[in-house]
C-alpha cells in the first residue's frame, strides 16, 4: 500500500493536474493455451455427427476412425468453415434442415480428398474447439456463452508459434531508450583533465559509444577507469553507459556506482546516465532505489518532453519487478493526458497488450487493429516496429494462414534485421507449412513452384510433409523446368534443416544435370551422393548410374572401377545395361576374362528388355564372343554368336553374322565363312558391315586364285 502511495505522490510532483488511479493487476503476456494438436495422419473417415443444443450453446462432434487432420476457418457472412484432410464418407443431407438459435443447416460436400462441413450462425455467437487430443473427434462449441470458461487458444497448429514468441517475451529484454539525444563531454573540460593523446582517445571512444560501436567504446573508456585520476568518474559514467547498452547490466551498475561516489553531482548535469543507472539498479533487483532515483530525474525534468516517456519507462521497469497494478495506473495516466507526446502511443501500446491473451480467432480483429492504428499514427520507429510486429502476431496466432503468411512477408520486408527477425523465421516456417497443406497442388503446378521458390528458406515444416520433394520434382517436370529445380534443390541441399532430403535431391539434381548435357554436374552430384550416403538404399543404383555416365564420355577405367563389384558374388545390377558398359570397358582395356563374364551377365537380361538394353544386345554378343576369341575359347566364342543368331527379333544381326564368318575362316572352315559373308553382302542393312563382308569375300577369292594358279 505504501509503495502505490509513494509512486501516486511522485507522479503528483509531475502532473499537478491529473490523478493517477491505479487498477487491478493485468498480466502482460502470461501463459497460453494451445488447442490440440493436429498430426498429419493417413486416409480417415467419417463415423457420425451429432449436434445437441444445451443452454447456452450448440454443441457439434464429429467422430472419425482416426485422429483428425482438420482446419477451422470463419468464412464472410457469418459462415463457419470445418475442412477434414484426406477424409472419405457421406455428404449427409439430413443436416441441412438443422436449426437452432445458434446455428444454421450444416451442409457436406468435398474438395478434393477432403470433406467439408459448412454452416452459418449467429450474429452475436462465438465458438470454441474443445477437442480433445488423442480422441477420434472433433467438437466444437457454438454460442453466446459456455458452461465453464476456457482459456483463449490461437488456431490449431499455431502452437509452435507461441512457444517462439512466449520465450522471446520471457527471455529478450533489451536496455530501454531516454530519449535524450547524446551530448560529448566538452572539449574545454577534456584539455583541463587529459594531455592531447589522452583526449583524442576519450572523444574516439565517445564517438564509437554514439554510432553503437560499443566493443570499441568499452576498451576506450576502460583505458581511464584503472587509475584515480581526474578524468576516471566521467570515464566511469560513460563505461556504465556502454555496459549498459551492451546489456551487461551487473557491470554497468558497478561502474556507476563507483563514479557516484567520485563525482555525484554528474547525475545532475546528465539525465541520460541518471535514467541508465535508474534502470540498471532495477534490473539488479533495488525497485526502491530505482523508482527513487527515476522519480527524482522525473520531478525535475517536468515541463520537458522527455518527462512523459520518462514515466512510461519507469512503469516498464515495474512490469519487470512483477508491480503491474503501479504500472499500469502510470500507462493509463500517460495515455490520457499526453496526446502530443510519443509517450501516448508507448502507453496505449502497454495497456492493449493487457488483451493480447484474450484475443481469439473470433474476436482477435479489433485488438490487432488497435495495434495497426499505433503503427501508423506513431513516428518512433521502434515503436511502429513493435505495434507491426503485435499486430502480425496476432494475424500468425487466429487468422487465416494464407493471409497471416502475406502480413509476416510485408513485416520481414520492412524490417528485415530487426529485433524480431528471430522469431518472425519460425512464425513464417508454421505458416508456410500450413499453407501447404490447405492447399490443393494437384492442378496447380506453377501455383507450387510459385509457392516454393518464394519461400525457399522457410520450408523447414514442409520438408517433413509427406512426398513434399516428390511434389515439387513433378511440378517442375511438368512445367519443363529442369534448370529452376536445380537451383531450387541446389539451395535447400546447403539447409542443415533440409538434411533428410538430401539423398533424394542430391540424386534429382544429378538426373536432370545429365537430362540437360552437363555431365559435370552430374558427376559432381553423384560422387556427393556416394560419399555422404554410402550404405543408403540406393547408393548401389546411383553407382551404376556414375559408370553409364563415365562410359557414355568414353571413360573406360574408370568406368571398370566404378563398377567392378558386379561381378562380386552375390551383387546384381539394377539395371541390366551396366554389366554391357563394364563389359565393353573392360573389353577396350583387354581384360578379356572379366569382359565376357560381365557381358554373358548382360545377355540374359538384355534379351528380356525392350528400349535401350535390346540395343545394345548384338554389340554385346559380339564384344562377348570377341572376349573369348581373344581368351582363346574360339568354341565358346562361336557358341555365343550362334545363340544369338538364333534370337528371331534380334536387331542389328550384320555383326554377329561377320563374326561367326570371322570365328568359322580361322578355323579353316572357309566355305561355311564365305556363307556368312555373303549373307551379309546381300541381305545386311548396316552399310558398314556390308562393306567388310564383301572385303572379306574378295580376300577369299585372291587367296583361292592364288592357291589354283601353278
Amino acid at each position: 500500500m505504501s509503495r502505490a502511495y509513494d509512486i501516486r505522490r511522485d507522479i503528483r510532483r509531475f502532473l499537478s493536474l491529473h490523478a493517477l488511479s491505479v487498477t487491478l493487476l493485468t498480466a502482460l503476456l502470461s501463459g497460453f493455451m494451445t488447442s490440440p494438436a493436429v498430426a498429419s495422419l493417413p486416409a480417415n473417415s467419417l463415423h457420425r455427427v451429432s449436434l445437441r443444443q444445451k443452454q447456452h450453446f450448440t454443441r457439434i462432434t464429429i467422430a472419425l476412425e482416426n485422429r483428425p487432420h482438420y482446419t477451422l476457418s470463419r468464412l464472410p457472412g457469418n459462415r463457419l468453415r470445418i475442412r477434414l484432410a484426406d477424409t472419405d464418407g457421406p455428404l449427409l443431407k439430413k443436416f441441412r434442415r438443422y436449426s437452432d438459435t445458434n446455428l444454421g443447416g450444416v451442409v457436406f460436400s468435398r474438395s478434393g480428398d477432403s470433406l467439408v462441413l459448412t454452416f452459418p450462425f449467429a450474429t452475436d455467437r462465438i465458438w470454441r474447439d474443445v477437442s480433445v487430443d488423442g480422441v477420434n473427434a472433433i467438437t466444437l462449441d457454438i454460442g453466446t456463452q459456455f458452461g465453464s470458461p476456457l482459456p483463449p487458444a490461437q488456431r490449431s497448429g499455431r502452437d509452435r508459434i507461441w512457444s517462439g514468441v512466449e520465450k522471446l517475451v520471457r527471455d529478450f529484454d533489451p536496455p530501454l531508450k531516454s530519449e535524450f539525444p547524446f551530448v560529448p563531454t566538452d572539449q574545454i573540460l577534456l584539455k583541463n583533465l587529459l594531455d592531447r593523446d589522452g583526449q583524442e582517445v576519450f572523444l574516439a571512444a565517445e564517438a564509437a559509444l554514439y554510432k553503437g560501436n560499443l566493443s570499441e567504446a568499452e576498451e576506450g573508456f576502460a583505458q581511464f577507469t584503472s587509475r584515480k585520476t581526474a578524468i576516471q568518474p566521467l570515464a566511469l559514467y560513460r563505461l556504465g553507459e556502454t555496459h549498459y547498452k551492451l546489456q551487461k547490466y551487473s557491470q554497468a551498475l558497478s561502474s556507476f556506482r563507483e563514479a557516484e561516489k567520485l563525482w555525484p553531482a554528474f547525475l545532475n548535469l546528465n539525465p541520460a546516465v541518471t535514467f541508465y543507472y535508474g534502470d540498471s539498479i532495477a534490473r539488479g533487483g533495488d525497485l526502491s532505489a530505482a523508482r527513487s532515483l527515476l522519480s527524482g530525474l522525473i520531478a525535475r525534468l517536468a515541463e520537458k518532453k522527455f518527462a512523459p516517456v520518462l514515466l512510461v519507462r519507469m512503469a516498464d521497469i515495474l512490469v519487470r519487478q512483477g508491480h503491474e497494478q503501479e504500472a499500469l495506473g502510470v500507462y493509463r495516466t500517460v495515455s490520457e493526458n499526453f496526446r502530443d507526446n510519443k509517450a501516448t502511443w508507448i502507453a496505449m501500446l502497454r495497456l492493449k497488450d493487457r488483451d493480447f491473451l484474450q484475443a481469439t480467432p473470433w474476436n482477435y480483429l479489433s485488438l490487432g487493429n488497435a495495434y495497426l492504428d499505433i503503427y501508423r499514427q506513431s513516428n518512433d520507429i521502434d515503436l511502429r516496429e513493435e505495434s507491426l510486429f503485435k499486430y502480425v502476431l496476432l494475424e500468425s496466432l487466429h487468422g487465416e494462414a494464407s493471409d497471416a503468411l502475406r502480413q509476416v512477408v510485408m513485416f520481414q520486408r520492412k524490417y528485415p534485421r530487426g529485433v524480431y527477425a528471430a522469431v518472425c523465421r519460425t512464425i513464417r516456417e508454421v505458416l508456410v507449412a500450413q499453407v501447404y497443406r490447405e492447399t490443393e497442388w494437384a492442378r496447380k503446378s506453377s501455383g507450387l513452384i510459385l509457392f516454393a521458390e518464394e519461400h525457399q528458406d522457410y520450408l523447414a515444416e514442409c520438408m517433413e510433409q509427406p512426398e513434399f520433394l516428390q511434389k515439387i520434382v513433378r511440378a517442375y517436370e511438368t512445367a519443363g523446368r529442369p534448370i529452376e529445380l536445380i537451383r531450387l534443390l541446389s539451395f535447400l541441399l546447403e539447409r542443415q534443416w533440409a538434411s533428410a532430403g538430401a539423398p533424394f535431391m542430391y540424386e534429382t539434381v544429378a538426373e536432370n544435370a545429365e537430362l540437360l548435357g552437363d555431365t559435370v554436374m552430374a558427376e559432381k552430384y553423384m560422387r556427393m551422393f556416394l560419399q555422404k550416403f554410402a550404405s543408403h538404399p540406393r547408393a548401389r543404383l546411383i553407382l551404376e548410374r556414375l559408370g553409364g555416365l563415365l562410359y557414355s564420355e568414353g571413360r573406360h577405367q574408370e568406368t571398370r572401377d566404378t563398377l567392378l563389384w558386379l561381378l562380386n558374388r552375390g551383387e546384381k545390377a539394377r539395371m541390366a545395361e551396366s554389366y554391357y558398359y563394364l563389359g565393353r570397358s573392360l573389353w577396350a582395356l583387354r581384360q578379356f576374362a572379366p569382359a565376357y563374364r560381365s557381358m554373358e551377365l548382360y545377355l540374359p537380361r538384355g534379351v528380356d528388355h525392350t528400349g535401350k538394353a535390346a540395343r545394345l544386345l548384338p554389340d554385346a554378343y559380339y564384344v562377348a564372343a570377341s572376349a573369348r576369341e581373344s581368351a582363346g575359347d574360339r568354341k565358346g566364342a562361336l557358341r555365343l554368336i550362334e545363340a544369338g543368331l538364333k534370337k528371331p527379333d534380334l536387331e542389328g544381326r550384320d555383326e554377329l553374322l561377320y563374326k561367326a564368318g570371322e570365328l568359322h575362316l580361322h578355323a579353316g572352315r572357309t566355305q561355311r565363312a564365305q556363307t556368312y559373308f555373303e549373307q551379309v553382302a546381300t541381305k545386311g542393312s548396316d552399310p558398314d558391315w556390308q562393306n567388310l563382308a564383301r572385303h572379306a569375300l574378295q580376300t577369299l577369292e585372291t587367296n583361292a586364285g592364288s592357291k589354283a594358279t601353278p
